[in-house]
């Protein structure tokens, strides 16, 4: 299996990069975390440049829409993948169709699969039971209320 065109692949050269990259990455992932602005030098004497757009709100949430759904008894159904933060059940949320604000309203339900949770978290898809019946499509952008 190690063997391509006669020759046999050396393990060490791919372990060795694979180490310099996890330590690269480890002081990067360090540097954004403790918030220090600037670079941070790793053990093999490179700089990596702290990301400063690290510092996103923790109360940014965005969903996207992929198919709608009114359902007897319940409401409105807006099923999709969150692309951003985490959507929990009560949450006020807004709607947006090409940035303009189409509707407000407030999660009353969040399932999965058949299953009911409390929250959706980043690449889950999920259905969103809305409170009031609004006008909302494919490709509607679901997004926590701005506070303040």
């Amino acid at each position: 299996m190690g063997w391509l065109f006669d020759r046999k692949r050396d393990p060490e050269d791919a372990n060795e990069m694979l180490r310099r990259y996890n330590e690269t990455e480890a002081a990067r992932l360090a540097a954004m975390t403790s918030g220090v602005a600037g670079e941070t030098a790793t053990g093999d004497g490179t700089r990596v440049p702290a990301s400063a757009s690290l510092s996103v709100p923790s109360s940014s949430a965005e969903f996207l829409v992929e198919d709608v759904f009114t359902i007897t008894g319940r409401g409105t159904v807006a099923t999709g993948r969150v692309t951003s933060g985490v959507l929990r059940v009560d949450d006020d949320i807004v709607v947006l169709r090409d940035g303009a604000l189409q509707a407000q309203t407030r999660i009353s339900g969040i399932e999965m699969f058949r299953k009911r949770v409390n929250e959706a978290t980043v690449g889950e898809l999920s259905g969103l039971v809305l409170r009031e019946k609004i006008a909302i499509a494919r490709g509607d952008v679901i997004s926590l209320t701005p506070s303040g």
